[in-house]
C-alpha cells in the first residue's frame, strides 16, 4: 500500500494504507490566538460611537483573517517525526512534529521574517533538507538546511526564481531545481518571467547546467525516478481569448449588465429580487470561490472547478487540465490536471489536483482521498550517497 505526506488547509497530513492521520499546526494555531487576544485587549478602541466617528471599527480579529499556508512536508530519519514548512502573514519558518504524540510539542528548526521557506526534498538519511527560500514576490534561492542544526546555506541566487528543489536518488550533491528568469524595464520594475526551465545544480562545486527548457511550456517540479526525469509542465502563456466570440458576446454582456443593475436597485428598495422562486444556489455549495495562487499563476477556484467538471465529472479539481506531469525525454503524459506530484519507491506517482489525491502508475490511476485544499504531497526520499556540505 502506500505511504506519503499531504497539506490540506492549515493541516499536516500522513497517509498509510488507506488511513489518514492529521495534525494541525501549533504554529498557526497559537499565533492566530495570540493575534486575537491583541484584538480582544484594544476591543474598547475599536467599538462604540467613538470608534466610529475615528473610523477606527474593526468587524474581524487580525488572526481570523491571517493568511496561513503550509507549503512543504517531508519525512525525517525518525519513523514519526514529520518536518512542515509553513508562512503566517509575513512570518515563515521550519518545524518538526511527533506523529506518535499528539500532545508533544512541536520542535523548532527555523524562522524567519525576511524569507519564505517552501517545497523542496529531504534527504531521510542525512536529515538534509533542500528548500526554496523566497527573498521577495520575484526572486527566490535554492537553500540547503540541516534539519539537526537548523543551520541552512543558500547555493543560487541571481534575479531569478528558483524553486521545486530536488536530491538526485544517486547522489545528494545534484539538485534539480526549476528556474525563471526575471524581466525588468529600462526603470528596473519587474515586467515578468521568463518560461520556467529545469537546471541541474552540484552543490559541491556549485555549477549550474540548463537541462530543460522550451518557449512554449513552463517546467516544474523535477524528479528524478528509475532512471528518467519527470516534470510538471503548464502553458507558458495563457490562451487568448476568441476575438471573434467576444464581438459576438458585447450585446448579451451589455443586457447582462443592464439587468444586474436594475435587479440590485429594485433589491434595495424594495427587499425583493426581480427573479422569485426556484433554489438558492448558493445553498449547500461544496466550494468556495477562493482565487489560489500556484507556481505564479493565479486560479480562480469556483471558475475552474465548474470548468474541469465538464470535462471530468468524477475527478475535477482546481486546476487547469493544461497542467501535466509528464517524463521528459518522450513527453508522454501521465496525469492531467496536477498541482503537485511525488514519486514512491516503486514508480507509482502520487498526484494532487487541489481536492483530490491519485495514485498513477502503469497507466491507472486511482483516487485515494479527498481534501479542502491540498497543494503538497511528499514521499520518503533517499539519496546513496550524501553531500558533506555542512561537514566540519
Amino acid at each position: 500500500m502506500y505511504k506519503f505526506l499531504f497539506s490540506d488547509g492549515e493541516d499536516v497530513c500522513l497517509y498509510e494504507d488507506g488511513k489518514i492521520v492529521k495534525r494541525h499546526s501549533k504554529f498557526i494555531e497559537n499565533y492566530k490566538n495570540a493575534c486575537a487576544s491583541v484584538e480582544r485587549a484594544r476591543t474598547w478602541k475599536q467599538s462604540g460611537e467613538g470608534a466610529k466617528f475615528r473610523g477606527d471599527v474593526r468587524y474581524e480579529a487580525e488572526g481570523e483573517s491571517a493568511i496561513c499556508t503550509i507549503n512543504g512536508v517531508w519525512f525525517t530519519s525518525k519513523d514519526n517525526e514529520i518536518v512542515y514548512s509553513f508562512t503566517v502573514d509575513q512570518s515563515s519558518g521550519v518545524y518538526k512534529i511527533d506523529f506518535s504524540d499528539e500532545k508533544a510539542p512541536e520542535i523548532h528548526v527555523v524562522n524567519s521574517v525576511d524569507y519564505r521557506f517552501s517545497g523542496g526534498c529531504c534527504d531521510t538519511v542525512t536529515d538534509i533538507l533542500v528548500t526554496e527560500i523566497s527573498r521577495n514576490y520575484c526572486n527566490s534561492d535554492i537553500a540547503v538546511l540541516d534539519l539537526k542544526s537548523g543551520e541552512y546555506k543558500t547555493v543560487t541566487d541571481g534575479d531569478t526564481m528558483d524553486g521545486d528543489p530536488f536530491i538526485s536518488p544517486d547522489d545528494a550533491d545534484a539538485v534539480y531545481f526549476s528556474s525563471r528568469g526575471v524581466g525588468r524595464t529600462l526603470n528596473g520594475d519587474f515586467a515578468g518571467f521568463s518560461p520556467a526551465s529545469v537546471c541541474k545544480l552540484n552543490i559541491s562545486a556549485l555549477e549550474v547546467e540548463e537541462i530543460l527548457s522550451s518557449d512554449k511550456y513552463n517546467y516544474f517540479k523535477p524528479i528524478v525516478s528509475g532512471g528518467k526525469l519527470y516534470v510538471l509542465r503548464t502553458p507558458s502563456k495563457d490562451k487568448k481569448p476568441n476575438p471573434l466570440l467576444e464581438i459576438i458576446l458585447i450585446p448579451f454582456r451589455i443586457i447582462q449588465a443592464l439587468v444586474n443593475f436594475i435587479n440590485v436597485f429594485v433589491t434595495a428598495f424594495t427587499g425583493k429580487s426581480l427573479a422569485s422562486g426556484g433554489s438558492n444556489p448558493a445553498k449547500g455549495r461544496k466550494y468556495d470561490s477562493r482565487e489560489e495562487f500556484v507556481k505564479g499563476n493565479l486560479i480562480n477556484v469556483d471558475k475552474q472547478l465548474k470548468t474541469n467538471a465538464r470535462k471530468d465529472k468524477d475527478g475535477y479539481g482546481f486546476i487547469p487540465l493544461s497542467w501535466q506531469i509528464i517524463e521528459a525525454e518522450s513527453g508522454k503524459v501521465i496525469k492531467s490536471g496536477i498541482a503537485d506530484y511525488d514519486i514512491t519507491d516503486d514508480g507509482t506517482f502520487i498526484a494532487t489536483n487541489g481536492k483530490r489525491i491519485f495514485a498513477v502508475k502503469d497507466g491507472k490511476s486511482v483516487k485515494l482521498c479527498d481534501t479542502e485544499r491540498c497543494l503538497t504531497v511528499s514521499c520518503r526520499h533517499a539519496s546513496g550517497k550524501s553531500s558533506d556540505l555542512f561537514a566540519v
